[in-house]
């Protein structure tokens, strides 16, 4: 060991240093994480949303699905909507206030995103997205027809 003060201030800054960097890593590291789990949104079908139901009634989730035929329906005066998703025989009824999408058709597939209501199957949506189908699929299509 050597008695030069110099020596030992130097190695406490050097300490002091390395504490800060690694208070500092850590909080950015868990700012990060923790960011991450509250913009997460869960992406289920359907049935995968009914079944995991009281997770999703507090949690905002989206659902995909296809639009039931003759379901949409308006609330006179308003843009309220109630309409159905259905994927592999599960219908949900979904509530939105809003204007739909001009691309959402009957039978077509929807990403809608909200929560559940509790004790009902109906989504309180607060988003809707159409899913369009791809410019390689239209060309499939061309040279079937």
């Amino acid at each position: 060991m050597t008695d030069n003060p110099s020596v030992s201030q130097t190695r406490i800054r050097v300490i002091k240093a390395i504490v800060t960097v690694l208070v500092v890593a850590g909080a950015i590291t868990w700012l990060v994480v923790s960011s991450f789990d509250e913009n997460m949104i869960y992406y289920k079908t359907v049935q995968e949303a009914l079944n995991e139901r009281s997770q999703f009634e507090k949690t905002p989730v989206r659902i995909n699905g296809l639009l039931v035929p003759d379901s949409v329906k308006q609330k006179p005066g308003t843009n309220q909507f109630k309409f159905q998703l259905e994927k592999n025989d599960a219908i949900l009824e979904i509530e939105y206030a809003g204007i739909l999408p001009d691309t959402m058709r009957e039978g077509k597939e929807l990403v809608v995103e909200g929560t559940l209501v509790p004790g009902k199957n109906v989504l309180s949506a607060t988003e809707i997205l159409t899913k369009c189908p791809s410019k390689y699929e239209k060309e499939a299509q061309s040279r079937n027809n």
